[in-house]
C-alpha cells in the first residue's frame, strides 16, 4: 500500500507489515512488536543517510515485518569505499542507541523496562548484522574491504564462502539448543532459511555487475564528457582475466602493453578489453587484442 512521499521518498507500506501488526495487537504484543520495528526502522534510516550523504538518490523505502528496505538509486554500483560506509552506518547507528540505552537506563524512571528492552534489542541487531555473512552488513563490508585488492566477483566468492561456514555454524547452534533444552530457537532458524536464500542471489548477481558497471561508466563519460582514469602496465603475455580483476567501479581504465624490452607496443581502453575478452575468453592474452 502506498502512504505518500516524505522529502521526495515514496512510502509504501507492505501488506504482510500491516497483517503483523494487527495480529500482534490481538495477541496482546504490539508494543513489543514496535519497540523492535522502530530499532530495525533506525538501523535501515542510517543505511539511507550514510548514502544519500554521499550523493546516491533514495526512490523508495517499503516497511516491511520487523524492518525495512530501501531502493536507492546506482547503490548496486558502488565502489568499496561507499559500500563500506553506508554498510558500517547501520550497525554504528545500533549500536549508539544500545549504548545510550544503557547510559541512561537508570534515569529512566518507570521506562526502565522499556529502555532495558530497546538496548538489548539494538545491541542484538547490531551483532547479527556485523556477521561476515552476505546480505547482512558485516558481509558487505568484508566484501568491500577485499575489494581493495581483488575483484568484486573474487571479493563475492570469498564472502560467500564465509558465509555457507557461518550457515553451518547457525544450524549447528539450533541443534546443540534442540539437544541441550528440547527447543528450537525460531529465530536461528529463520537466520539460516534467510541466509540460505540471500546469499545465493548475491553470488548470482555479481557476474552482472561488472558489466553493468561498465555501462555506468560510458554513460558517465559521455554526458559529463571527463572521467578520473587511471592507467595499468600489462606484458603482453597477461592474460584478459588477470587484467580485468584490477578494474574498480569508480575510475576508467586505460592499458599499456609493452613487449620483453618494456617498450609500448599499444594501449587499449577499459572497454576494448571487455569487448576482447568476450570474444576470445578470459584466458586470452592482451597481446591478441593488440594484434587484431
Amino acid at each position: 500500500m502506498r502512504a505518500g512521499k516524505i522529502a521526495g521518498v515514496e512510502l509504501v507500506i507492505n501488506n504482510w507489515f500491516i497483517g503483523l501488526i494487527a495480529l500482534f495487537a490481538v495477541a496482546g504484543l504490539v508494543s513489543k512488536v514496535l519497540v523492535v520495528f522502530s530499532a530495525v526502522v533506525c538501523h535501515e534510516v542510517a543505511h539511507l543517510l550514510m548514502a544519500i550523504g554521499l550523493g546516491y538518490k533514495v526512490k523508495q523505502v517499503e516497511l516491511l515485518p520487523f524492518g525495512a528496505v530501501a531502493r536507492v538509486e546506482g547503490l548496486a554500483d558502488a565502489g568499496a569505499t561507499s559500500e563500506l560506509m553506508i554498510a558500517a552506518a547501520g550497525p554504528l547507528a545500533s549500536l549508539g542507541l544500545a549504548a545510550v540505552c544503557y547510559i541512561g537506563i537508570n534515569k529512566a524512571g518507570n521506562w526502565q523496562d522499556v529502555c532495558q528492552f530497546y538496548g538489548e534489542v539494538n545491541l542484538m541487531l547490531a551483532l547479527f548484522n556485523l556477521l561476515p555473512a552476505l546480505p547482512l552488513d558485516g558481509g558487505r563490508m568484508l566484501r568491500a574491504i577485499l575489494s581493495y585488492r581483488r575483484n568484486y566477483r573474487d571479493a563475492t566468492a570469498i564472502v560467500v564462502t564465509i558465509s555457507h561456514g557461518i550457515i553451518c555454524m547457525l544450524v549447528i547452534c539450533t541443534g546443540v539448543g534442540y539437544w541441550l533444552y528440547n527447543t528450537i530457537n525460531l529465530t536461528l532458524l529463520v537466520a539460516v532459511v534467510f541466509l540460505l536464500l540471500t546469499v545465493r542471489t548475491e553470488k548470482d548477481l555479481a557476474g552482472f555487475r561488472a558489466m553493468r558497471i561498465l555501462a555506468n561508466k560510458k554513460a558517465g563519460l559521455i554526458s559529463r564528457q571527463i572521467m578520473p582514469a587511471s592507467h595499468l602496465t600489462a606484458m603482453e603475455s597477461a592474460m584478459l582475466g588477470d587484467i580485468i580483476r584490477l578494474f574498480g567501479p569508480e575510475k576508467y581504465y586505460i592499458i599499456h602493453i609493452v613487449d620483453q624490452n618494456f617498450k609500448i607496443c599499444g594501449a587499449l581502453t577499459e572497454t576494448q578489453v571487455w569487448e576482447g575478452l568476450i570474444k576470445k575468453g578470459i584466458k586470452s592474452r592482451i597481446s591478441e587484442l593488440v594484434s587484431a
